[in-house]
């Protein structure tokens, strides 16, 4: 087995973020909390070369090979 990628282990953490972000939003409440978590995941998508608009809609995507992320969709 591979040891995780960069990309990996950055899909790993946005894809916990949002999970966490979708959590808080149906709770209604924390307000300040998600607030942190929105903009964790706004940098980080940003970082990974997501769009605003997928980072707007949290529409993000990416290919697979087995347990590894190889690519991200952009478009």
């Amino acid at each position: 087995m591979r040891r995780p990628t960069t990309l990996d282990k950055q899909w790993q953490r946005l894809m916990s973020l949002c999970e966490s972000e979708s959590k808080l939003r149906c709770d209604g409440g924390h307000p300040k909390t998600l607030k942190l978590i929105a903009s964790d995941i706004e940098q980080l998508a940003g970082e990974m070369g997501f769009n605003t608009r997928r980072i707007e809609s949290r529409d993000f995507r990416a290919v697979r090979e087995g347990d590894h992320i190889v690519r991200i969709v952009v478009d």
